[in-house]
Parts: C-alpha cells; sequence; structure tokens
C-alpha cells in the first residue's frame, strides 16, 4: 500500500518524477550543445586554425573569468533556491546581482588582457571580445531557475537568445568573413535575456542594495567560489594551458577535442542541475534519491567514455575537419575526462553540498587542481593534444578519488547523527 500524507492522498514514490525532470533539465537545455556546433565548423573551415584557437583562448580564459562573477553561486545557489519559501525567491536573486555586477569590470579587463596575450597575433580582437562575452555568462540566472526547478525558463533566458545570436554569427560569417560578430552578438543576447528575467522576477527594486549587503554576499560565497575557482583551475583554463605548451598545431587540435568534451561537461552539469535540488526536497527520500542520482551519473558517465573512446577522433575531423581533428589518444584520455567529470558532479555537487560537506568538496577540487594544472603543462608539452588530455584526466580522477573518500565519511556521520 503506498503511503498516505496529511491530506489523505497517496505520497509519491521518492523516484516519481525523475525521469521528467531530467528529461527536463538535460533534454530541452541539449539544444544548448548544438548551439556552438552552428558556428564552430563554419568557423574552423572559412576563418582558418588561428582565428580557430583565438576564439578557444578567449572562451577558455573568459569562461575563468566567469566563474569569478558567478561567485559560487552555480554550486550552492540552487539548493539555497530549493529550500527557501517562494516568497524569498525574488529577494535571493536581487542580493545576488550587485556583487556579481561588481566583480565583472575586473574579471574582465583580466581575462581580456590575458587573452590578447596567448591569441595569434592576427586574431587578438576576437579573443578579446570572445573573452569578454564568456565573463559575462556569470552573471547570468541560471543557478535561479535551477533552483526552482524551471527548466522551460532556462530554454528561453539562455538558451534560445544564444542560439539567435549564434545563427546570425554563422549568416554573417560567412557573408562577410567577419569573426569578431560571434561573441560581439552573445554580449548582446546575454545582457538583454539576463537582467529582462531579472526585472520580471524581482521588480522595480531589481537595483537595490542594502548597506553592508554586497560585503557580506562575497563572504557567504567564498567557500563555493573557491570551490569553482579552483576546478576552473584545470578545467575551464585547459585550453589556456594547452596553448601555452604546446604548439599551435597541437592546440589547435586539441581544442577541437575540447569542444566535444564541453559537450560531456555541459551533460554532466545538466544532470546535477535536474538532481541537486531534487535530493534534498524531501528529506525523508534523502538516501534513496542519492542512490539513484549517483546510478544516473555513473550511466552518463560510462556512456560520454565510449562515445569518446569509438567516436571521438572521426567525429571531430567530419565536424572541424582534418587540420585540426583530435587521434586516438586524445580522444581516450578525453574519454577517461569525461567519466571522471560526471562522477564527479553526482558525488560532489549532488552529494557533499547536500550533506553540507562544501570543506570537504573544496578540499578534492584543490588536490584535483595541484595534480590536474602541472600534469596539463608538462604532458601538453611532451606530448601535445594528447598529452593535456591525459593531464585533464588525471587532474578529474584525483579530485574523484578524494570526493569518494569524503563522502563516505560524510555518510558515515550523518548515518551515526540520525541513528
Amino acid at each position: 500500500m503506498s503511503e498516505r500524507g496529511e491530506s489523505g492522498q497517496p505520497e509519491p514514490r521518492p523516484g516519481a518524477g525523475l525521469a521528467r525532470r531530467v528529461l527536463a533539465f538535460a533534454g530541452l537545455p541539449f539544444l544548448s550543445l548544438l548551439t556552438p556546433f552552428l558556428f564552430l565548423p563554419v568557423l574552423a573551415r572559412l576563418a582558418g586554425a588561428d582565428a580557430w584557437l583565438a576564439i578557444a583562448v578567449g572562451q577558455s580564459v573568459g569562461g575563468f573569468a566567469g566563474l569569478v562573477v558567478a561567485l559560487g553561486f552555480n554550486t550552492v545557489g540552487p539548493t539555497a533556491v530549493a529550500r527557501a519559501l517562494p516568497e524569498d525567491h525574488p529577494d535571493l536573486l536581487r542580493r545576488s546581482l550587485a556583487p556579481r555586477a561588481l566583480l565583472f569590470l575586473p574579471a574582465a579587463a583580466v581575462a581580456a588582457g590575458i587573452a590578447a596575450l596567448l591569441a595569434p597575433e592576427s586574431h587578438r580582437l576576437e579573443a578579446v571580445v570572445m573573452a569578454i562575452a564568456l565573463t559575462l555568462f556569470g552573471l547570468s540566472p541560471s543557478w535561479f531557475m535551477v533552483g526552482l526547478g524551471r527548466a522551460s525558463r532556462i530554454v528561453f533566458v539562455d538558451i534560445l537568445p544564444r542560439l539567435v545570436a549564434t545563427l546570425v554569427a554563422a549568416g554573417v560569417l560567412v557573408l562577410t568573413g567577419s569573426v569578431v560578430a560571434y561573441p560581439a552578438l552573445l554580449i548582446v543576447a546575454t545582457l538583454a535575456s539576463g537582467f529582462g528575467y531579472a526585472r520580471h522576477v524581482i521588480g522595480p527594486g531589481m537595483l537595490v542594495v542594502r548597506r553592508g549587503e554586497i560585503a557580506a554576499t562575497i563572504r557567504e560565497g567564498r567557500s563555493a567560489l573557491a570551490i569553482e575557482l579552483t576546478g576552473g583551475a584545470y578545467n575551464a583554463l585547459a585550453v589556456a594551458f594547452v596553448t601555452g605548451a604546446a604548439s599551435p598545431a597541437q592546440a589547435a587540435s586539441y581544442v577541437s577535442g575540447d569542444k566535444l568534451y564541453r559537450v560531456g561537461q555541459y551533460s554532466a552539469s545538466a544532470l546535477g542541475n535536474a538532481l541537486q535540488g531534487w535530493v534534498v526536497e524531501n528529506s525523508s527520500a534523502f538516501a534513496h534519491r542519492v542512490r539513484l542520482a549517483l546510478g544516473a551519473h555513473v550511466v552518463l558517465g560510462l556512456f560520454g567514455f565510449g562515445a569518446f573512446a569509438l567516436l571521438g577522433a572521426p567525429l571531430s575531423a567530419w565536424l572541424f575537419g582534418a587540420e585540426v581533428a583530435i587521434d586516438e589518444g586524445t580522444a581516450l584520455g578525453l574519454g577517461v575526462a569525461a567519466f571522471q567529470i560526471v562522477l564527479g558532479t553526482g558525488i560532489g555537487r549532488v552529494v557533499l553540498v547536500a550533506l553540507g560537506a562544501r570543506r570537504q568538496f573544496l578540499a578534492s577540487v584543490v588536490v584535483g587542481a595541484t595534480v590536474g594544472v602541472p600534469s596539463i603543462l608538462l604532458l601538453a608539452a611532451a606530448f601535445g593534444a594528447a598529452g593535456g588530455a591525459w593531464g585533464l584526466a588525471l587532474g578529474e580522477s584525483a579530485s574523484v578519488l578524494c570526493q569518494t573518500v569524503f563522502a563516505f565519511l560524510a555518510w558515515r556521520r550523518r548515518a551515526a547523527a540520525t541513528a
């Protein structure tokens, strides 16, 4: 017999709605995976390897700067929203705006300068504008919509505006040969959609900042920000590291693998988004939901590894051209990294954060960065694109090993406390 709540109606099973929720967060937003592939193959074939590398460098450096601007809300924001009362939701979003806007200008300036130094001289402008565009992604309200459990809002606020910008940029590239239109249009789309949504949720008080609020919000986000920046040191910046350590040809090849790897990374993020709030919504079903969440991440990780191992090299050649395609060794290394990042998302973002073990989560990411950054630099210098891929895999593997140990210990403490 099913259990009944206070209303006398059957209580939903702990796993009820899981498939629907995963499909909503990982299915509809799958459009965002396809969006760059409307532009990147055109870029690789029409603009050449230097422009290809410049855009990738801007994305890498800007992606890391965007983590600074996000202030850790991508990690802990969804759980905070899921646990808050509905009437408190607008104020949570409002409090996040001013600190992140304050961080944007210095973060974008530093990212633009580094991108200009690393990019090929002929395409520095494209790298700089791309770095600014990716830094701006840190202001996205996606974490807020994740916490609400509203995947459709992410589609309309984040994905569709970028899809339109990408389609227009691809047309501009074909007609005029201009590459800089792509990041410029992304900036316009991100600003218009993000702030339009914030205005809709918060209302006229969107720009209200109370005394001491900015400093307090930054202090509250320090641990989550440290987690994201440490992970980004060997993940988001991997392209920049390989570009600095390997030859331009090997760096351009690594970029092709990195574009496919981001599909796996986004898939992990989408699954984590679907389950992070869901796991903590029902405390009585917490243990069962954790097991379901981890099982789903393992399945996705194995699928990602198999896809890279079997299809990585030929798919990169088909999409981006033989000039910048990856070889089998690079594909295998990225497959291992993809498996580990999916597993780490489940253990770290879903389980450790839900158990309140943020410091342990940070410690595991620090270990990953300590192993990953030197591994990427040394192996890329010695073996090119394949070395960079295996360096990334080593970093992710070290992080997941630590997360596993910390999750086991935190789970035992929770079981002892509730016994």
